[in-house]
């Protein structure tokens, strides 16, 4: 089955609006399509930006909605430690987790709305793809 990191603008923005590529993409998650890699790194941020004030108020996003989907995350994907490190790669060094956590997870894509990733296109092997390219290889026939 096909395997891929999500970053975290990808997990919250598939959250928090119940349309678009982020939201198909997550819906497909859950209905078993595809296997989620993600990293505690990235749950940690998940959380800390769905739980941020403006986000709260502006989405109606309770502590124990964020709680609720955090569970959901570790519950269903492919947790990896994020021990692995790489080299200083992307623009962002910040954006460098994201990076590791496909590789040490072994994914087949990685999954970001994030210019400075996407401007890498592939990174070891790995194509660097927006949502709407995501969710559109969810929808080709198998």
């Amino acid at each position: 089955m096909l395997s891929a990191v999500l970053d975290t603008n990808v997990i919250v923005s598939g959250i928090i609006s119940g349309a678009g590529a982020p939201s198909e993409v997550l819906t497909a998650w859950r209905d078993r399509r595809w296997n989620l890699v993600t990293s505690l790194g990235i749950l940690r941020e998940v959380e800390r930006v769905l739980t941020l004030p403006k986000i709260a108020r502006r989405y109606a996003i309770t502590g124990q909605d964020a709680t609720d989907a955090i569970r959901l995350l570790k519950a269903r994907a492919a947790v990896v430690p994020g021990t692995f490190t790489i080299p200083r790669t992307a623009r962002d060094p910040d954006d460098d987790h994201i990076l590791a956590c496909a590789i040490e997870g072994h994914a087949d894509h990685l999954v970001t709305g994030d210019q400075d990733l996407l401007a890498l296109e592939r990174f070891q092997g790995i194509p660097i793809i927006s949502p709407r390219a995501f969710a559109t290889i969810l929808k080709a026939p198998r």
